[in-house]
């Protein structure tokens, strides 16, 4: 895959948990900076009408999974993360939500606890620019098994930008890595094709200089 000249360290699940255990204090307010403009076009693109069953991988604080709730509130939305803090921090942000059509648990990308074809949107927001290349494939193919003939996901991710203002973004995830907890820019479209969506929409932005794609891929019927 070309354009993605970093690489994150090997992969591991505890050491992910404790940088995000590190960051869930602030993390609010760095969403709110440099995230919240790509999440909103994310949510806008993604035609949620209520009574979908909604997934969220990678639920953070639950900032976009509370929006979920608002839209789909006689559907179901599920929602999994890896970090138990982060969980934690969404969990007392949802906690006076008193609809029983939703749920959290922790849980990994690599293996979703759902059944095949369960789900009408997958939604998935500055995740997989954490993950090595070479596991996409085994990421990508879970989030094509959940998802329904038909149905749609969303990713959102950390890209190289297309100004010169979002250099120092790519830069600082090159040279010091710990700062953005290991995450860097990548390219998707190549590894979404090869997986066996299909590529709707693919948008380019940024909030303060932060640069982000959004993604909308379709699973075959």
């Amino acid at each position: 895959m070309t354009g993605q000249p970093m690489l994150p360290r090997q992969y591991s699940a505890e050491h992910v948990k404790a940088q995000y255990a590190r960051v869930a204090w602030f993390y609010d307010a760095w969403s709110y900076l440099t995230e919240d403009k790509a999440l909103s076009r994310c949510l806008a693109l993604a035609d949620v009408s209520d009574g979908m069953h909604l997934l969220e991988v990678a639920v953070g604080t639950g900032r976009l999974f509370e929006k979920l709730l608002g839209l789909n509130p006689t559907g179901v939305t599920e929602g999994i993360d890896l970090s138990p803090i982060m969980l934690g921090h969404a969990r007392r942000r949802l906690r006076n939500v008193k609809s029983l059509s939703w749920q959290l648990q922790e849980g990994s990308a690599y293996k979703l606890p759902y059944e095949a074809s369960s789900f009408d949107r997958l939604f998935n927001t500055f995740m997989l620019d954490l993950l090595p290349i070479e596991d996409y494939p085994q990421v990508l193919g879970e989030f094509k098994r959940v998802l329904k003939p038909g149905g749609r996901l969303m990713v959102t991710y950390f890209s190289q930008g297309q100004k010169w203002s979002n250099r120092i973004w790519p830069w600082l995830a090159k040279h010091l890595p710990s700062l953005l907890t290991g995450c860097r820019p990548i390219e998707l479209v190549p590894a979404l094709t090869q997986t066996g969506f299909e590529v709707m929409t693919e948008e380019s932005l940024s909030q303060n200089t932060f640069p982000s794609t959004i993604v909308i891929a379709k699973k075959p019927r």
